[in-house]
């Protein structure tokens, strides 16, 4: 089992060899090259000593095995909520972490309430408490005596283990391209910078001046394997650390982390308790070799997900008109004059597998728009594809702006289409009615314009009588999700006058419209 150090050393000889590969040279630039390089190791050497002094000592640093936590967190689910901008859908969790930082192991035994729980509406009391340790960046949870794959915890996947508030400053220490760079403006005054790589991530922490305590680490990498986190490429996700406590052992522990990407903010967590050094049993953080690496093999890069499932294969909702179920639906519509595409979810990947799709099924057909109805960022996350295949993209007006955001993304350590050939987006903005195509499947595009749905359209085949809800609401049977919206639906049907027989969304299949209008009724609550 790799420990914090082991994982370190690796990265070192890494960067070791790499060094070796260069070819020495002995002209005046190179020297003074070294030379600069040189110079901004040792300066950040020099602040990092400065402080881990401030936090207590390094010799006290690198005497902790771990560190027990008890938290309350608080997580913006900024890629379910209503706007980008706020206010967010709200996940709270109450949890105790030992961070075994030998082993490179955290346990964490967890309990939730709000958006992430079962009924999202009514949470009042918390879920029950499960376990379950995170290592490598995946978390293992036990059922049935078997340990299977989980959901890392949100703060975890944002900030791991060897960069905790317990051990950055150690990282920078031991990390062989260590260098400082120059002071950055943070909370309105100047703080020193040291960066360095680790596990393929970039990483500048920030020194509060002239204390020299940790006031944030920035991360930049890609997250792969996070649906939310997949499609922006190279993301950039900061850590502030505040309300700084003296524990009786002589070392500092930040109790306030504050944790935003892109400027935007993601949540907080806010630490009740804090134990270094706990006893602990070495036993409940063993994971045998061969489990870690089924886990760990059984991940799948978001942009390597299949296009549809077998499960529920592709099929006619109306003549020429093809819905292609996934976690994330896909509609092909076939028109005279060539194909339209409604949503462009995920990654670019599965957009290439999308247009892969058409071309077989309609025989070459020319893919003339592709329609993107809501901002979530799973729907969303293939719409650089179509960009950069130069596709017109039909999006609504209050939507440019994240979309913008998308297509401005870097994607550095992956570069798909768009940042191999970067070009602008053919953009259509809906702000009103607006038809596509002509003939049978002729579609006219109108925004909800409710309260819920505010940043999605609706699609509406008037010779079908057939209408696409996008994420407004989910049926499946007697489950709905959620009521109220299905509610805006209906009003926005009436509000438009439209004639609808059959509707089906992002997230459910052909249904008739008079179970939608049925579903619509307040629901009833225990």
């Amino acid at each position: 089992m790799n420990s914090l150090r082991t994982v370190t050393k690796a990265i070192h000889a890494g960067c070791w060899v790499m060094g070796l590969l260069v070819m020495p040279a002995v002209v005046a630039g190179d020297s003074a090259t070294r030379a600069d390089q040189s110079g901004r190791q040792s300066t950040a050497s020099s602040w990092l000593a400065r402080s881990a002094q401030a936090l207590g000592g390094e010799e006290k640093l690198r005497a902790l095995a771990a560190v027990e936590i008890s938290a309350l967190s608080v997580w913006h689910q900024r890629e379910q909520s209503e706007r980008p901008e706020g206010p967010w859908f709200v996940t709270f969790t109450d949890f105790t972490d030992v961070r075994n930082l030998r082993e490179g192991v955290v346990k964490r035994t967890a309990r939730t309430k709000g958006f992430s729980a079962p009924d999202p509406i009514d949470s009042a009391e918390w879920s029950e408490a499960t376990t379950s340790l995170i290592a490598d960046g995946v978390a293992l949870r036990s059922q049935d005596g078997t340990m299977t794959g989980a959901e890392p915890p949100w703060d975890l996947g944002a900030l791991p283990l060897a960069l905790g508030p317990e051990h950055v400053v150690l990282a920078a220490r031991d990390a062989a391209d260590l260098h400082a760079e120059a002071d950055a403006v943070f909370d309105g005054y100047a703080h020193h910078v040291v960066a360095f790589t680790l596990a393929g991530a970039r990483v500048r922490l920030f020194l509060n001046s002239p204390s020299f305590l940790p006031k944030a680490v920035e991360i930049t990498r890609a997250r792969p394997y996070d649906v939310f986190w997949a499609p922006w490429g190279d993301v950039t996700q900061r850590v502030a650390f505040g309300l700084w406590t003296l524990e009786p052992e002589g070392v500092l522990y930040p109790r306030l982390w504050d944790f935003s990407t892109g400027g935007r903010p993601d949540g907080t967590l806010e630490i009740t308790r804090v134990r270094l050094n706990p006893a602990i049993v070495t036993s409940e953080y063993e994971i045998a070799a061969d489990v870690r690496q089924r886990v760990v093999a059984a991940r799948t890069p978001v942009a390597d997900v299949s296009f549809g499932t077998p499960q529920r294969p592709a099929h006619e909702i109306a003549s020429g008109i093809v819905l292609v179920p996934g976690s994330w639906n896909v509609v092909e519509i076939k028109q005279a004059d060539g194909v339209v595409i409604i949503e462009g979810p995920l990654t670019s990947n599965y957009s290439a597998k999308a247009i892969d799709d058409v071309r077989q099924r309609f025989a070459g057909a020319p893919i003339k728009a592709v329609i993107t109805t809501s901002d979530s960022w799973p729907h969303i996350g293939g719409m650089r594809e179509y960009v950069a295949r130069d596709v017109p993209v039909y999006a609504l007006d209050l939507n440019v702006p994240i979309l913008k955001r998308l297509f401005a993304a870097r994607y550095e350590s992956a570069p798909d289409a768009l940042m191999k050939h970067p070009r602008q987006p053919a953009l259509h903005v809906v702000a009103a009615r607006t038809v596509v195509g002509s003939g049978p499947n002729q579609l006219v595009i109108y925004p909800f314009r409710s309260a819920s749905g505010e940043r999605q359209m609706m699609v509406y085949w008037p010779a079908h009588r057939l209408l696409y809800t996008s994420d407004l609401f989910t049926i499946r049977g007697a489950f709905i999700f959620l009521p109220q919206q299905v509610a805006e639906a209906v009003e926005a049907v009436a509000r438009e006058h439209l004639d609808v027989a059959t509707a089906f969304g992002m997230h459910y299949d052909a249904t008739p419209w008079t179970a939608v209008v049925k579903a619509a009724a307040p629901p009833t609550r225990q």
